[in-house]
Protein backbone atom coordinates (compact mmCIF):
# COMPACT_ATOMS: atom_id res chain seq x y z
CA UNK A 1 0.00 0.00 0.00
CA UNK A 2 2.98 2.60 -0.16
CA UNK A 3 2.94 2.86 3.77
CA UNK A 4 5.05 1.18 6.42
CA UNK A 5 4.44 0.59 9.88
CA UNK A 6 4.21 4.09 11.16
CA UNK A 7 1.99 5.24 7.79
CA UNK A 8 4.82 7.24 6.86
CA UNK A 9 5.15 6.86 2.64
CA UNK A 10 7.72 4.03 1.52
CA UNK A 11 10.13 4.04 -1.12
CA UNK A 12 9.65 0.65 -2.38
CA UNK A 13 8.64 -2.74 -2.16
CA UNK A 14 10.55 -5.48 -1.37
CA UNK A 15 9.94 -8.25 -4.18
CA UNK A 16 12.51 -10.99 -3.54
CA UNK A 17 15.89 -11.23 -1.11
CA UNK A 18 18.48 -13.66 -1.32
CA UNK A 19 22.18 -14.44 0.66
CA UNK A 20 25.41 -14.75 -0.96
CA UNK A 21 28.89 -15.15 0.20
CA UNK A 22 27.55 -13.61 3.83
CA UNK A 23 25.39 -10.80 2.22
CA UNK A 24 21.79 -10.21 2.13
CA UNK A 25 20.51 -8.79 -0.97
CA UNK A 26 16.97 -7.19 -1.16
CA UNK A 27 15.42 -6.75 -4.44
CA UNK A 28 12.65 -4.06 -4.53
CA UNK A 29 10.40 -2.64 -6.91
CA UNK A 30 9.03 1.28 -6.56
CA UNK A 31 6.04 1.78 -4.53
CA UNK A 32 4.79 4.34 -6.95
CA UNK A 33 6.32 3.31 -10.68
CA UNK A 34 7.53 6.28 -13.04
CA UNK A 35 5.94 5.80 -16.60
CA UNK A 36 7.17 7.86 -19.08
CA UNK A 37 6.45 7.59 -23.09
CA UNK A 38 8.92 8.35 -25.53
CA UNK A 39 8.05 9.42 -29.24
CA UNK A 40 10.50 8.61 -31.81
CA UNK A 41 11.07 11.46 -34.51
CA UNK A 42 11.30 11.84 -38.01
CA UNK A 43 15.10 11.55 -37.78
CA UNK A 44 14.98 8.65 -35.40
CA UNK A 45 15.65 10.22 -32.30
CA UNK A 46 13.57 9.27 -29.15
CA UNK A 47 12.53 11.95 -26.92
CA UNK A 48 10.09 12.16 -24.11
CA UNK A 49 6.54 13.07 -24.95
CA UNK A 50 5.45 15.83 -24.27
CA UNK A 51 2.04 16.49 -21.97
CA UNK A 52 -0.21 17.68 -24.64
CA UNK A 53 0.46 14.40 -26.90
CA UNK A 54 0.14 12.23 -23.44
CA UNK A 55 -3.56 13.87 -23.48
CA UNK A 56 -4.77 12.41 -26.98
CA UNK A 57 -7.75 10.29 -26.81
CA UNK A 58 -5.49 8.09 -28.96
CA UNK A 59 -2.70 7.98 -27.27
CA UNK A 60 -4.18 7.40 -24.85
CA UNK A 61 -6.21 4.38 -25.36
CA UNK A 62 -2.95 3.00 -27.35
CA UNK A 63 -1.43 3.11 -23.83
CA UNK A 64 -4.42 1.46 -22.19
CA UNK A 65 -4.56 -1.35 -25.00
CA UNK A 66 -0.59 -1.98 -24.83
CA UNK A 67 -0.73 -2.19 -21.24
CA UNK A 68 -4.00 -4.59 -21.21
CA UNK A 69 -2.44 -6.75 -23.60
CA UNK A 70 0.94 -6.87 -21.59
CA UNK A 71 -1.09 -7.93 -18.74
CA UNK A 72 -2.41 -10.53 -20.16
CA UNK A 73 0.63 -11.91 -21.59
CA UNK A 74 2.10 -12.11 -18.11
CA UNK A 75 -1.09 -13.42 -16.67
CA UNK A 76 -0.94 -16.12 -19.13
CA UNK A 77 2.61 -17.05 -18.78
CA UNK A 78 1.78 -16.99 -15.01
CA UNK A 79 -0.59 -19.40 -15.49
CA UNK A 80 0.99 -21.22 -17.13
CA UNK A 81 4.13 -21.84 -15.11
CA UNK A 82 1.43 -22.73 -12.47
CA UNK A 83 0.23 -25.02 -14.69
CA UNK A 84 3.35 -26.84 -15.67
CA UNK A 85 4.24 -27.05 -11.70
CA UNK A 86 1.70 -29.03 -10.96
CA UNK A 87 2.20 -31.93 -13.92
Amino acid sequence: DGQDIDGLPTEGVEITCFHLDGSHFMIYTPSDPLLFVAVKDGNGQLQIADDDLLEDPAVISAIDEETEFNALVEEAALLESLLGKER
